[in-house]
């Protein structure tokens, strides 16, 4: 299934090395933002070094830029200059641009820098340390600091996602091989995944270059088992190798009164108990709602003196600074529960109690409201991106059947295109995701996922409007008066809402194919039906492409 996506920024390394050094002196020290950022540029360069060759290589400036950036580790939240650290960055003859990926466990997984100095202790002093690009860029200097690495140096594992290998220069091969045959390989990487292959490709290209399996040890991002996608080979070393995990839970605590329930005090009073995890699920409460809790951001309640509140993680790096200005617009708004900060990755909120209501969530002014408020420079996946995705998803439930709903489509998404307006969609239009209290609806899980682990990004409103109109079964009039709602005035709304009813279901089906639960493969079976019965003709009638375009 076509779920995912990488999301990458085009950068001027002479502007951005500016930026980071003025942040950092602002700040008064390293920020995890401005380590994360300072990464962002060793693995451009690494990328860009990688692409021109086919392979990673040794390089001068490399070295000298892993070295600089195991130096900040050392210093994260520690007062001081460390604006001095950043100096080897104006000693590279940097290219016209790079390309920075986001990475994922410090976006979306709550993979603390904390959790890998923690882990990094039981490393053996003086270990080959290799970072698996790209958050292995960061998260292996952070080892490095701790062990007193002989080596650090990243690559960039490619090939099938199920079958990742590695691609060295006889150099760079050369310093797997120099190696003593007592020092330790440490490879660093999130994950695993659903196969792991990052972590076992990296491995035996170092079983290849003639070193044991008992020398190689791994520090990943959780210690659970190898996904089903992983191949027997991999899967008996996994099982079998030391294995570094910090723990979240160890690291920042949840009893009362310590880490975590500590950071917001000043905002909510101390804690009254111990903090309650209702990550992977547990937030459900024995509702028969579906959910993927393997795929879930960790979300904690707080009781406190203050009242009851929600702790949820929302990112690390710099794009995070922007979700709580929109969480606060959705308060004043009258949309969502009250922020009160955004700290250390953490966004803290009000707790808000369900009521019963008999009315419907204000969609409409709910989506008008955003498609004004949060203008989005580019759009993400492009229309056609989009058709091709939803094609592509539905095809493997329906089969050549699926052919006879997209007629026209592929054409309609290159006319459609122009009058797209990206926005910070909600992308969660889900009934349990609105939570009915005594006074009015309120939209929780609002702020971010135009910025989440997928391929869709930033889209029209006209892909919520789409949810909205499926998610909670409107029929050929509601979705009429909504659309008219949201979209007034615009050319061809109908038509590209339509669009994104069938892009929308697409998507869908391929998300819950990932579910770990039985309830989100349910909700999966549900998007199939509703598109077996547009196939058939049922479900909303809706203007299709082509039919009336431009009024």
């Amino acid at each position: 299934m076509l779920v995912y996506g990488d999301h990458e920024s085009e950068i001027e390394p002479g502007a951005y090395v500016a930026d980071l050094k003025r942040r950092v002196v602002a700040g008064g020290g390293m920020t995890v933002p401005d380590f994360i950022s300072a990464a962002g540029l060793v693995q451009g360069l690494a990328d860009h070094d990688f692409h021109a060759s086919g392979q990673d290589d040794v390089s001068i400036e490399l070295d000298a830029l892993m070295a600089m950036l195991v130096a900040t580790a050392r210093q994260i939240g520690k007062q001081g200059s460390a604006v001095e650290l950043l100096a080897p960055l104006d000693n590279i003859a940097w290219p016209p641009s790079l390309t920075v990926r986001r990475c994922e466990g410090f976006a979306y997984y709550a993979l603390y820098p904390e959790l890998y100095l923690q882990a990094a202790q039981g490393v053996p002093a003086g270990a080959v340390v290799i970072g698996l690009r790209s958050i292995g860029t960061a998260l292996a200097a952070l080892v490095a600091s701790v062990c007193a690495a002989r080596d650090v140096f990243t690559v960039r594992p490619t090939g099938h996602v199920f079958g990742r290998d590695i691609a060295a220069s006889v150099a760079l091969e050369a310093r797997v091989r120099d190696a003593p045959a007592s020092v330790t390989f440490a490879i660093v990487d999130e994950g695993p995944g659903l196969s792991g292959s990052s972590f076992g490709g990296t491995a035996d290209w170092l079983e290849r270059l003639g070193v044991a399996r008992e020398r190689i040890l791994f520090l990943p991002g959780h210690g659970g088992d190898l996904g089903a996608q992983a191949s027997p080979e991999h899967r008996t070393r996994w099982n079998d190798a030391r294995r570094l995990v910090g723990s979240i839970d160890d690291l920042f605590g949840v009893q009362q009164d310590s880490g975590l329930s500590s950071w917001f005090s000043d905002l909510t009073g101390p804690a009254t108990a111990p903090l309650h995890d209702i990550s992977g699920g547990a937030w459900r409460a024995g509702r028969d709602i579906p959910a993927d809790p393997g795929r879930e951001a960790r979300k904690f309640v707080l009781h406190a003196t203050g009242g009851t509140f929600l702790l949820k993680f929302a990112g690390l790096d710099r794009i995070t600074e922007a979700k709580f200005a929109r969480a606060q617009a959705l308060y004043a708004a009258g949309f969502s529960p009250e922020p009160l900060a955004l700290r250390r990755g953490m966004l803290c909120e009000r707790w808000v109690a369900r009521e019963e209501r008999t009315d419907m969530p204000p969609l409409g002014a709910y989506l008008a409201f955003r498609a004004q408020a949060f203008a989005a420079p580019a759009q993400g996946a492009s229309l056609a991106s989009l058709v091709n995705m939803a094609r592509y998803n539905i095809g493997q439930v329906l089969g050549a059947a699926r052919e006879a709903l997209f007629t026209g489509y592929a054409e309609a998404a290159a006319e459609l295109q122009p009058a797209v307006r990206p926005i910070q969609c909600d992308g969660r239009l889900q009934r349990w995701e609105w939570v009915p209290t005594a006074e009015r609806w309120l939209k929780t899980d609002a702020v971010d996922h135009a910025e989440a682990h997928d391929l869709v990004g930033c889209q029209d409103v006209a892909w919520d409007v789409a949810g909205a109109i499926i998610e909670w079964e409107l029929g050929e009039n509601e979705a009429a008066t909504l659309i008219a709602q949201v979209m007034a005035g615009r050319p061809a709304a109908a038509e590209l809402t339509a669009l994104m009813m069938l892009c929308y279901l697409g998507f869908q089906i391929g998300w819950w194919s990932y579910a770990s639960d039985a309830a989100g493969l349910a909700q999966r079976d549900r998007y199939v039906a509703r598109v077996a019965a547009m196939l058939a003709g049922q479900g909303v009638p809706r203007r299709r492409p082509g039919s009336s375009r431009g009024t």
